[in-house]
Order: structure tokens, then sequence, then C-alpha cells
């Protein structure tokens, strides 16, 4: 239906112009310049690429009416899309990272789609993105004017479990929603196995433990300096706060708790309130300045200290070294719902504290299990990828440094056993050897078999199989099958990639082996492999584009007469070239 009225526009858009029947022809170097012109921009030229004819026998581009009609079209929105993008700049330097940041999201979104549909110029689908995209920058605004108030600087980006708040010092608390803004004397507070993250207009984050109570005392923020003055108050519980580089260098990020003012500049501070008159922090990054009773002391990179009331702080104390699991892997794949672990020691530790998580950076649902001793039982793991962290706390009950996260994939036996490969569990593989070494993991016990030949599944689901390979694409059945006697099927194929493809170049101008007739503009075309891409050198110029989702790649030129240009190919992902070609300008 909407790409049925777009085209429909267009049409009403071709009957207003006065079209010359006569098609547009230019030359392959005129490319860019046209594209400006007649698309709006000079990285439009895929629209005007993919829209004309090339005629090899002339070396020209032709336009006809038709396709003009649809590139004036393109152009009519391409202008619209402009003014937009010049809104979206003043609304994000007006807060709507932080207050919209969901409409900015859903706008950068349709944006790079854009872009990439505007590389595989289909003029249709671009409109229609187009279309999407001032809509978005609407609804920014819309959200920006909703939720942006002068004395809201914070709100809630992430709960899990109860998170309630509180406005002013004695309303009643109730549940708050993510999105929720704060203002100045509001308080925020968890439970029992609950968190919550309040984000801050620099993209500094306040992360709240369980069974916390921190009231925000100033949100203020200077609108022409973008300068922001924090303070927060701890009455129960813990923090661990993470400052972005802006608020860092820019901002003033100030903490208390019981007796103990903390003025933060770190990417990574942690301070609990552990009862009426004790506070304990750690700092694992940048500085902190601790003041109490009138005396001062800066905490350094994995430095702690105590404050009891009445006192002065404790003299900066180094932290406790992360531990190690004794684990050979990163990722451990198990059937039961318990894990025995164990880790190397720390000298001078009084207990250490293991967590799992359904989150990488743990700010999602979170489990603790202390032990006095460098081992621990996890228990109730759930079914799919869990992570896993531990860290020691020393006599003080300093908080030491997270060990590396590791990764549990549980399976359940009533469910199809785990099966992927490495690197990104690819569906496609391509590969420049004779051979190809494939890794994975599966769940561990079970039977599995690819291209009908039985592979060794090792004890942690580690397994390895080399292939030879013929030309081209090479399919692959892959099969697992578990105790219970679940099944997991997966098509996969690899790809030999041939050099002679790589190099089944197309020339704008005449070409004969490695000998090419000079040109003040060469257009060079043609296709590859979709992981790949091209790297042009002449002299001290580099071009690189990628190769498209078929394989296509286009780039234009400007050699000097009598140079070399040298053509290669390379992996996007490590740049490991595969082919390397030289030509002489003559």
């Amino acid at each position: 239906m909407i790409i049925s009225l777009l085209l429909a526009l267009l049409l009403i858009y071709s009957g207003s112009l006065d079209l010359d029947e006569n098609p547009i022809v230019f030359k392959p170097a005129e490319l860019s310049r046209m594209s400006s012109e007649l698309a709006g921009s000079e990285s439009n030229w895929p629209i005007v690429f993919h829209a004309a004819e090339y005629k090899r026998s002339e070396n020209v581009f032709s336009l006809d009416a038709e396709s003009l009609t649809a590139v004036s079209g393109f152009l009519e929105y391409w202008n619209q899309l402009e003014q937009r993008r010049s809104e979206y700049s003043r609304l994000i330097e007006r807060g709507a990272g932080v207050f919209a940041a969901n409409e900015v999201e859903r706008a950068d979104s349709i944006y790079q789609e854009f872009r990439k549909t505007v590389d595989r110029g289909d003029i249709v689908e671009s409109i229609r993105l187009i279309s999407d995209y001032s809509l978005s920058i609407d609804e920014i605004a819309e959200a920006l004017d909703n939720n942006r108030v002068v004395d809201v600087e914070a709100r809630l980006s992430e709960k899990h479990g109860t998170v309630e708040y509180r406005r002013g010092l004695i309303a009643q608390w109730v549940s708050a929603h993510v999105g929720k803004l704060f203002k100045e004397a509001d308080g925020v507070r968890t439970v029992a196995e609950s968190a919550g993250k309040v984000t801050f207009l620099d993209g500094s984050e306040v992360t709240l433990s369980k069974n916390t109570t921190a009231i925000i005392r100033s949100s203020r923020l200077d609108r022409l300096t973008n300068i922001s003055d924090v303070e927060i108050n701890i009455s129960e519980g813990g923090l661990i706060a993470r400052l972005s580089a802006d608020g860092i260098e820019r901002s003033s990020y100030q903490i208390s708790a019981g007796s103990a003012t903390m003025m933060v500049k770190s990417s990574n501070f942690w301070t609990e309130k552990t009862d009426e008159d004790r506070v304990v922090m750690a700092n694992y990054s940048g500085t902190t300045t601790v003041t109490a009773e009138n005396e001062v002391i800066d905490l350094g990179r994995n430095q702690g200290t105590i404050v009891v009331r009445g006192r002065v702080p404790v003299q900066p104390v180094e932290l406790l070294p992360p531990p190690r699991f004794r684990w050979a892997a990163t990722d451990s794949v198990i059937i039961r719902d318990r894990l025995a672990v164990q880790w190397s020691p720390i000298p001078n530790a009084r207990y250490y504290e293991l967590e799992i998580s359904d989150s990488p950076s743990f700010d999602g649902w979170v489990r603790s299990f202390s032990s006095e001793t460098n081992q621990s039982t996890i228990t109730d793991i759930p079914t799919g990828i869990s992570h896993v962290r531990i860290r020691a706390y020393d006599d003080n009950g300093l908080r030491g440094a997270n060990s590396p996260t590791y990764r549990i994939l549980r399976s359940s036996g009533m469910l199809p056993p785990y099966l992927f490969l490495v690197d990104g569990d690819p569906t496609e593989i391509y590969t420049s050897g004779s051979e190809f070494t494939l890794s994975g993991v599966a769940e561990p016990g079970s039977d599995l078999k690819i291209n009908g030949q039985s592979v060794l599944v090792a004890s942690n689901g580690d397994f390895t199989l080399t292939l030879e390979l013929s030309p081209g694409q090479n399919p692959l059945a892959l099969q697992a099958t578990n105790k219970s006697g679940n099944v997991t099927r997966q098509q996969r194929s690899i790809t030999k990639i041939s050099e002679d493809n790589l190099f089944d170049i197309t020339w704008s101008t005449f070409a004969e082996g490695d000998r090419i007739r000079h040109a003040d503009n060469i257009l060079i075309t043609g296709r590859a492999y979709p992981p790949l891409e091209v790297v042009a050198r002449t002299g001290n110029v580099e071009t690189v584009v990628p190769c498209g989702i078929n394989g296509n790649w286009a780039l234009t030129m400007s050699p000097e007469k009598d140079s070399e240009l040298i053509i290669s190919l390379r992996y996007r992902h490590n740049k490991e070239i595969i082919g390397e070609r030289t030509y002489r300008i003559e």
C-alpha cells in the first residue's frame, strides 16, 4: 500500500515537470557531478548508477525520461531529509539522547537502513524510509518537549525487580517505570533481589544495589555550558557509579553517605553504607576525593577506604586483585541446574562473592553466593545463557576487582541440544583455502554428525572437524542428538573463494590484461563475495569499498598516466588480503 502510494506520488511529481524526451547522457567521469546535481549529493551516486543505462560501446551513461522522473522524485525527498537531519542535530544538542532515547534510537536505525537502501539504488524504498525518518524526528521533538523540564536531568533507564520512587521527602513511595524522570529531592529505592539504573544527561550512570535508598539532593544543569552538578545521598545500601567521559571531565558528581562525602571522577566507583556509622568504598579507575571530619584523601585506581563517623578516613588501601576461575575456557555447557566451581585463592581475602546474571554487564537479574574458601556451588542455574564473575573482599570489607566474566550455557533434557559454530555462527562461510577447520560447541554427551560423519564432542562441548573443499559451494548438514533423543539440525555451507572470480573486473575505459588506457576518471566494477572489501591504491590515494550482499562492488579512481593501480581484495573482519593484482595505466 505504501509503495503504491509512493509510486503514485512520483507520477504526480513527474507530471509537473517539463522533462525533455531526449535522454540525459554523460561520461563515467561525470558520475559524481551528476549525482550531486540529480540526486542531491555525491554520496547518492548508486541512485544514479542503478537508474542509468550504461552503454559500453560509447562509454556513456544514459538517463531516459522515466528514469529521470524517478531520480527527480528522490531528490525532492532528499532535500527534505537534509532539513530533518539538521533538526535532528539541534534536538540532540537539546538533550534528546536522554529525554527521547527510544525515539533517537529508532531514528538512527531508520537512517542506517536508508543509507543501505541508497547503496542498493532502490529509489522507492529510499523515499519510504525518508518519510519514516521525518515522522521519527517529529516523535523525538514531541518526546523531548513532553519529558524535558528545567529541573529534570535524570531518568530510570533500567529496572529489575521492584524499584520505587518518592516525590520530595514526605510523599508516598510508588512503583517507578523505566523512563521515569527524577528531579531534585526525589528518592529512589530498591528492595531485596532488585536493582535500578539511573542515567544522567551526560551519559553517566548510577546503579542502585538491592535494599538501597538514595535521594537526589541536587540535580542541576547549566544549559549554556551543559555542565551537570549532581549530589546523591545514600541513606542505606550501596551503588555503583560509572561516569561518562563528559561526566569525568566537565561535571560534578558528589555522593554522600554517613559522615563521608565523595567527589567522583571515575568510570567505575562502588560504595556501600554497611551500617548507620560506617561507609566503605572502592575506586577502580580515575580518581575520587573523600572528605570526612575535615580530612581529605584521594583514591587512585584500585584503591579503597573506610569512613567511620567521628573518625578521619582510613588512608588509601590497595584493593585485592581479581580471582581467576579454574576453567580452561570462558564458556561452559552444562545440563544440570548446579555447577561446582573453584578459583585461584587471593592472599589476605576474608571471603569471596560470586555473582550469576542473565546480563554480561550484571545490571539485570543477579544472584550472589558467598564463600570463605576458594570454591562454591552455583545452584538453580536457569536454562539458557548465564554470566558468572567473582571478587574478593578483605578484612575491612573492601570489594576487590572483578574477575573476567565467564558464560554458562545450560541445556534442558526436554529441549533440543545446543549446537553453534564459533565466529558468530554464520550460515554461509567463505574461505580461500583448500580445506577448512570447522569449530563449535555442542551439548556435552550429544551425538554429533556433520554430513553424516560422526564427530567427537569433548566433555566441555567443544568439537572440530577439518574438511577438504571442492571449488564453489560446499553444503554442510549438522545434526546433534542428545541422550533424551531430542535433535537439532542445521544447514550451513562453505564457499571456496575463486581468485578468477575475484578479478572479473569491468572498466569504463579500454583494458587489455593488466594494461588500462588512461582516463581522468575510471569507473571500475566487479563481483566478488559478500564478506570481502575492495582496496584500490594509486600513488598516495586509497579507496576502500565493501562488496554487497551479492558480492557486487563499484568505485571510481583518477589515476595519473603511466602510474600503477593496485587492486586488493581482503576480508572485512580481519583485513587479511586474499588476492591482489597490479595494473598499468598507459
